[in-house]
């Protein structure tokens, strides 16, 4: 606005003076400025006034490579802890014996987005001549510790531990320093508690290991086998989402809720068309939100889901549900995609009122969705390239502590990513922004 206003104001001046000029008898004094009040002090522009869903601020990880983003979690003190992994782009030089492969990569970030720390976790080839680590889930205790897990491809060293050509889970510091690490069979979700423990659902298994490492209990839970979604309380009991099947060509979703020792509390089938759940967390008064895609007709309660679709290609739609702590229907929510593409991986976060934010990908890229606590569309932003391809990438979602909503993802070539300046990556890099929820 400051600028318009000078560029008016030389504009009418030099109209003045063209007048001036040519006319017969004008005056050539030029007019006496107008005396300013001394007291008055310039009052600053007026800062933009950020809307729901707008950033407050974006930053661009620009490393060498192939960068990626997993999951990003809350430190619970205004920061954010993010996993991710970086690839190292093919060398020129053929005679290279360089067998470095994908390694892991933390990175803590404070409330503004800047970097405290980062840790890099580089394997070695085991016997296959791979080394890839690959990222899957992470966690942050209430006293800052962290807990990732992920599979190997490869040897790799965290704290006294060697892991082999496995899947693991591994504890670290708040700084990022291992503490112990532990094969197991395939991860699908990871709930530290206060004490410095942590349950592991992995393979058939829940297994509570202890503050060193060492494994206090172990339950065998069949269940989890068909289950592509599961959340683990600070006791052990466990809530599981999949599908099983009615017939060979028919299957019907399903969510459970088992006590540590497997017990199943209560069941609900979910249908009559099988939606693939891909997440269920806990909300913060103990109930729960759940996330997929389904095609055809959700019942959920008094609700039908349909997809409402953009476009007549689209024949699925992300879907999220909330339910109380006994698993009885609050809410569901079908949510469009507008461009072309079927949705899929879609992610959950859930704030400490109830509502939740959720993101899915689509063939264009992502789209990000603010609910509610009554489950009504809040806004929605897509994370898309036009032509369309899938170069920017919207992965993890999280709410920092004093409600702001975080997102992590990987774009390639230059990007405004809602910042006043355009940012470029070399190969592919992670950004991070914080948006107004």
């Amino acid at each position: 606005m400051g600028r318009w206003r000078s560029g008016a104001a030389g504009l009418v001046l030099g109209v003045w003076t063209a007048l001036g000029c040519g006319g017969s008898g004008a005056s050539t004094e030029a007019p006496l400025p107008e005396e300013e009040d001394p007291g008055s002090t310039p009052h600053p522009p007026t800062p933009p006034t950020l809307e729901p869903g707008d950033a407050r601020w974006t930053v661009h990880s620009r490393t060498v490579g192939l960068q990626d983003a997993v999951a990003v979690a809350s430190d619970g003190l205004g920061g954010s802890v993010l996993l991710g992994s970086t690839r190292p782009t093919s060398t020129p030089d053929a005679s290279s014996t360089d067998t470095s492969g994908t390694a892991l990569t933390l990175t803590h970030h404070d409330g503004a987005g800047q970097v405290l720390w980062t840790r890099s976790f580089v394997p070695e080839p085991s016997e296959s001549g791979t080394a890839q680590a690959h990222a899957q889930l992470l966690a942050v205790s209430s006293e800052g510790e962290l807990f990732i897990a992920g599979k190997l491809e490869g040897r790799l060293r965290l704290g006294e531990t060697l892991i082999t050509d496995s899947h693991f889970v591994a504890k670290l510091a708040s700084d990022g320093t291992p503490r112990w690490a532990r094969a197991t069979g395939t991860v699908k979700a990871l709930t530290p508690d206060i004490e410095g423990e942590v349950l592991v659902a992995h393979g058939r298994l829940v297994t509570r290991y202890d503050t060193r490492g060492t494994a206090r209990w172990s339950q065998e839970m069949p269940a989890l086998a068909s289950a592509s979604a599961v959340a683990l309380d600070s006791d052990g009991g466990a809530v599981l989402a999949g599908q099983r099947p009615l017939s060979p060509v028919e299957s019907i979703g399903f969510i459970a809720r088992l006590s540590p020792v497997g017990e199943v509390y209560w069941e609900l089938e979910v249908g009559p068309s099988a939606p693939s759940f891909t997440q269920v967390i806990f909300a913060a008064d103990g109930g729960l939100r759940l996330a997929g895609d389904f095609q055809g007709t959700l019942h959920w309660g008094g609700t039908v889901l349909k997809p409402t679709c953009a476009t007549e290609s689209c024949s699925r739609a992300t879907f999220v549900l909330a339910a109380d702590a006994a698993g009885r229907p609050l809410w569901g929510h079908a949510l469009a995609t507008p461009t072309t593409g079927e949705p899929q991986g879609a992610r959950l976060a859930a704030d400490e009122g109830g509502g939740a934010a959720v993101l899915w990908r689509h063939g264009c890229g992502s789209e990000l969705a603010r609910l509610s606590p009554l489950g009504e569309l809040s806004w929605q932003t897509p994370y898309v390239t036009q032509p369309c391809d899938e170069s920017l990438r919207l992965r993890d979602i999280t709410f920092l502590s004093g409600g702001d909503l975080l997102g992590t993802g990987v774009f390639s070539g230059t990007r405004a990513l809602g910042g006043e300046e355009p940012f470029t990556s070399d190969d592919a890099d992670v950004f991070l922004q914080r948006l107004v929820p």
